[in-house]
């Protein structure tokens, strides 16, 4: 696994050429792993400094529905955060993986714009995501605990609005593992000799 990961962060620019299935899938457990790594540690230490303040907003004598407010508002700001890290790093990754997945596309015998779509896609993930941030800002700091009907109407509201983006993403997420997995070409193909398996 070191090798393939060592393998495809070396050729980040590298379009040309082929890579096998083990080598490909190495590299993506790696980068799922950082971004798994980097969601928890943002989470656990913004989700941390959020209950230290209703804490110590509970211990100084507030009501309780002062508190629900306090951590409204924070989870809200917390999300537009969240989400401006989401689409940093769906940016980033989409650029670390579009070589290597274009270099699997060859040692099937594909055309690396396929891999093109794919980007195509996460690209316009990112920028309706980016869109959306205002509208689920100002979404999560309407929420009023104290009226559940209106809570789940402006949910099913919010659901409508994220449909696109996320139809756009799972689109670009299946064509990598349609196309990741697909068996590799015996031999010689025409973009280069058979790879080693890392």
């Amino acid at each position: 696994m070191i090798e393939a990961v060592r393998h495809n962060l070396s050729n980040l620019t590298n379009f040309s050429g082929r890579d096998s299935r083990s080598t490909f899938w190495f590299y993506i457990l790696f980068l799922v792993i950082i971004q798994i790594v980097l969601y928890i540690g943002f989470t656990v230490f913004m989700g941390g400094a959020m209950m230290v303040d209703a804490v110590q907003s509970a211990r100084d004598g507030a009501n309780e529905a002062a508190v629900q407010h306090q951590v409204v508002l924070k989870m809200a700001g917390m999300m537009r955060t969240t989400m401006w890290m989401s689409v940093t790093l769906s940016a980033v990754m989409t650029a670390m993986t579009a070589a290597s997945f274009t270099r699997r596309l060859h040692d099937s015998g594909k055309s690396g714009w396929i891999m093109g779509l794919a980007v195509v896609l996460q690209l316009l993930t990112i920028v309706l995501s980016i869109g959306m941030i205002g509208d689920l800002v100002t979404y999560m700091s309407s929420l009023k605990f104290d009226d559940p009907a209106a809570m789940q109407a402006a949910a099913r509201a919010q659901q409508g609005k994220t449909m696109l983006p996320n139809l756009a993403g799972w689109a670009s997420y299946l064509i990598v593992i349609v196309f990741g997995v697909w068996p590799s070409s015996d031999g010689d193909n025409r973009y280069g000799p058979e790879p080693e398996h890392l």
